[in-house]
């Protein structure tokens, strides 16, 4: 069953950036299209239709403004390329070893061609499939087989094909009546387009080196090559950045980081030429006349998705599942999304949308929107484990975009969220809070004038202000009066001491809570306005939300934890809290079983 969720979603954005010509410098999700299987490929774009493929071997085509499917097609092989339009048809591989094309309106089939067995690849890492590119009425396509094929474009029989010395896994690039075709063995080639004959070949360092003594590929061609001004420019696994002559073949430069491979294929923008590494783990930008390094990004992930740019920016995808935008002329990140699975696929531009897809099985679309806040509070004060939520929440937020607020910038945020009303949440990782916060009434502090302006409070702990600390911030006793009167809660004479079972509420499961987990016990039994995320075995409430201001803010209770130590799934249930639900419409839509 697909589904399509239409969410103005939030992401971490950066001050200081403004909209440029169409740049994204405060993306929200226009909407998310699931598929059940990871999306891998590039999507193309013709008529305000999108045509992209995932791995369980379906192609989709679906509208580029609603996301709603028109059809799809299911192919014997995963889909881990981009579709070529031509001709009206949608033409692609598969792993089946066989080119489909297929109506690019009914998503008919038309014909298929079965290319031969793909030859093995003992070192892995075998992510993509070539593209098919057009040419005059051929298609021509690589294959795992070493074969380079041109294909009738209207019945897909065989025209010519010409063999390498290994397989074919990058795009080839057409310019004119050639070729250029890289392969596995570290050779890029160059093929006449009309006759398949080989023209020339360029040998790269790989060519020598003898991957069995390195113990991984040091061979391969995987990047498209991208070329201008007579430049082509290719990555290889033996560590090179190339450019080269287009019609010599002579190389001008090669930029290395070591023996790290060139994991996507590089994108021109200028003299500037941008792309990503494998175990370098970066993104950087090569001035494309020297070959001199311009900046570096190092994201701590390998970076397979190819670049695409913008005025102002550059977008890719990494392995850690983070879209990322950086400012083209400095690498500085201008915001950064993380989807629930790799992004090894390339994102898209067109008409102010940007289009990548996700090893969570998702399609998204993002486009500008308005400008969101989020923070996470740790103070540096020494305080006993019960005021601290974890100290590794401050950590694992902050990489994500989230501002570290201490007692005196709290304060700040607080009011400028006030007075700019602008969406934003605060996790809060440590409990206590200043009294400039939590005032002497509750109904007028600082906190209750933070959510009536739509500010929203992740919770982690017993409630605000529940603690009674001294001056070293010892616990001397306990106070639930503040948070019945800031959050309308029934308590209950008794509290369930200890950690018990609770289950997820319908409601819980939409913002992403776990289906279960173990939670702290509970005195609450309800109130006024709160809508129940978790009950635990005794039927009291274990998380909630109390929507307070406006349907965006409110305050949010919620822990996994407390006896033990804080999981991975804990923190990232904590993000999906924190970011939920901030955006002014939600649609869900079951489109078909």
């Amino acid at each position: 069953m697909q589904r399509i969720l239409l969410v103005l979603l939030v992401l971490v954005s950066l001050p200081g950036l403004l909209n440029a010509n169409g740049s994204l410098s405060h993306p929200q999700i226009k909407w998310r299209f699931e598929t059940g299987a990871p999306v891998r490929g590039t999507i193309s774009i013709n008529d305000g239709k999108l045509y992209f493929g995932n791995s369980a071997g379906t192609l989709y085509c679906v509208e580029k403004e609603s996301a709603r499917e028109i059809w799809q097609f299911k192919a014997g092989g995963a889909i881990v390329s981009q579709p070529l339009l031509a001709g009206g048809k949608a033409i692609f591989q598969a792993r089946d070893n066989n080119v489909y094309a297929v109506d690019a309106l009914s998503g008919k089939l038309l014909w298929s061609f079965q290319m031969e067995k793909p030859v093995p690849h003992t070192w892995g890492w075998d992510y993509y499939d070539a593209s098919p590119v057009a040419h005059g009425s051929n298609v021509l396509i690589g294959s795992g087989d070493n074969n380079l094929y041109a294909l009738n474009l209207q019945n897909g029989k065989l025209t010519w094909k010409f063999s390498t010395a290994d397989k074919i896994r990058a795009t080839p690039l057409v310019n004119g009546n050639k070729v250029y075709v890289p392969d596995f063995n570290g050779f890029l080639y160059v093929v006449n387009a009309a006759s398949g004959k080989e023209e020339g070949k360029y040998e790269t360092e790989g060519v020598s080196y003898y991957t069995e003594v390195y113990g991984w590929d040091r061979t391969s061609l995987i990047s498209r090559p991208a070329m201008k001004d007579n430049q082509v420019v290719f990555g290889a696994r033996d560590g090179g950045l190339y450019s080269i002559d287009a019609r010599s073949l002579e190389k001008k430069w090669r930029f290395t980081y070591g023996s790290s491979w060139v994991g996507s294929s590089p994108t021109i923008d200028g003299n500037t030429v941008y792309v990503g590494w494998s175990d370098a783990l970066a993104v950087s930008a090569v001035d494309m006349r020297s070959g001199k390094e311009l900046w570096k990004f190092d994201g701590g992930s390998y970076f397979y998705s190819t670049p695409v740019v913008d005025e102002k920016h550059v977008y890719i995808g990494s392995f850690t599942g983070l879209v990322y935008a950086f400012e083209k002329a400095t690498g500085r990140v201008a915001w950064k999304y993380q989807t629930e699975g790799a992004v090894m696929s390339s994102p898209v531009l067109d008409d102010g949308t940007l289009y990548v897809g996700s090893d969570d099985g998702s399609l998204y679309a993002f486009e500008e929107g308005e400008e969101r806040m989020l923070a996470v509070y740790f103070p540096e004060l020494k305080a006993q484990k019960e005021m601290i939520s974890s100290e590794k929440i401050s950590p694992y937020l902050e990489p994500l975009g989230y501002a570290r607020l201490d007692t005196a910038t709290l304060t700040t945020f607080m009011r400028d969220r006030i007075a700019d009303k602008k969406q934003s949440s605060i996790v809060f990782a440590h409990q206590y809070m200043p009294k400039a916060v939590v005032g002497k009434e509750a109904g007028g502090s600082l906190l209750n004038q933070y959510m009536e302006a739509g500010g929203r409070v992740i919770w982690l702990g017993y409630f605000p202000n529940y603690w009674v600390t001294n001056k070293d911030f010892n616990i001397v006793a306990s106070n639930a009066q503040y948070s019945a009167d800031l959050l309308g809660i029934n308590f209950d004479v008794n509290m369930d001491f200890g950690v018990y079972y609770a289950k997820a509420t319908p409601a819980g499961r939409h913002w992403g809570l776990p289906e279960s987990f173990a939670s702290l016990g509970s005195s609450i039994s309800g109130g006024e306005g709160i809508v129940p995320l978790a009950m635990n075995e005794h039927g009291r409430v274990a998380a909630f939300w109390k929507p307070i201001g406006s349907m965006k803010g409110g305050y949010i209770s919620f822990c996994s934890w407390h006896y033990m130590p804080i999981r991975q799934g804990d923190l990232e249930t904590i993000r999906k809290l924190a970011e939920h639900g901030l955006w002014s419409r939600e649609i869900w839509r079951e489109e078909r079983d």
